[in-house]
């Protein structure tokens, strides 16, 4: 099985809709076998968090990604597992 690997990136635009009073956001992902995310957290400026893994992966705020992240650059968004890990094990998600 292929090594998971972790990204974090900062999302300046808010999601709109219902949503948009949310503000900005900052994205944690696990990324594994062919590019599919396994567990996903998001991080809004009000203090609100979803996780999104295969036990919950869709729900009335968003989804767990479906699609390959294939980018060049992603490297400049890498992180430790360790980071992933605290951010996931000390975050209380509004979705769960």
């Amino acid at each position: 099985m292929k090594e998971m690997k972790y990204y974090k990136w900062f999302w300046s635009v808010p999601l709109g809709g219902d949503f948009d009073t949310w503000g900005t956001s900052t994205y944690f992902l696990e990324i594994g076998e062919g590019a599919y995310t396994h567990r996903q957290i998001e991080v809004y400026e009000n203090g609100n968090v979803l996780f999104y893994d295969n036990n919950h992966f869709s729900d009335n705020y968003g989804r767990l990604s479906d699609k390959p992240i294939i980018d060049d650059n992603l490297e400049e968004f890498e992180i430790s597992k360790a980071e992933f890990e605290q951010v996931w094990n000390s975050k209380v998600p509004m979705n769960r």
